[in-house]
């Protein structure tokens, strides 16, 4: 007599669920798509990951966004940072999300505001299903112009490609 081990499908859901609630694997599972021409003229395509980005300089940014309740504290690189690191220097900078949403940021305000690419928020990571793994944050409460819905629709969360024109 043969005995057929089987799991429940319960059991097998909850296994799945745990391994995706993971903290660093939900994080972790996309990566941001950089295209862009350098000052040479050169064209410049690649990928950065999380791993990437955490060993740039990291910039914290403690503001009240209208997303989340109360204030949280953002930890990521500043978007110049990363441009600047590729000798990217854009007059536009335009930003897609995992699902197709894009919006545009000039470099002047990017010079004036210093938005970061936010991987962290409180200290915990961000996960796709809480505005992650990649949230461009802007300081809204240290410029209350920055709380107007023109500049509020530019923090485009789950970021997934910069292009750089």
């Amino acid at each position: 007599m043969t005995m057929k081990l089987s799991l429940p499908p319960l059991l097998i859901s909850c296994f799945f669920a745990f391994l995706l609630s993971s903290p660093y694997a939900i994080a972790l599972s996309t990566d941001i798509t950089l295209s862009a021409h350098q000052a040479n003229g050169k064209k410049v395509e690649l990928t950065v990951s999380l791993e990437q980005i955490e060993q740039l300089p990291q910039t914290i940014i403690t503001t009240q966004l209208p997303w989340i309740n109360g204030q949280a504290a953002f930890k990521g690189v500043k978007l110049s940072t990363l441009l600047e690191m590729h000798s990217i220097k854009p007059s536009l900078i335009r930003l897609k999300a995992l699902n197709d949403y894009t919006t545009e940021v000039t470099w002047q305000e990017m010079l004036q505001y210093e938005p970061i690419i936010a991987i962290k928020k409180d200290e915990q990571y961000l996960k796709i299903r809480d505005y992650g793994p990649f949230w461009l944050i802007f300081p809204l409460d240290q410029y209350t112009e920055l709380q107007q819905t023109t500049y509020l629709a530019k923090m485009i969360w789950q970021l997934e490609s910069i292009k750089v024109e």
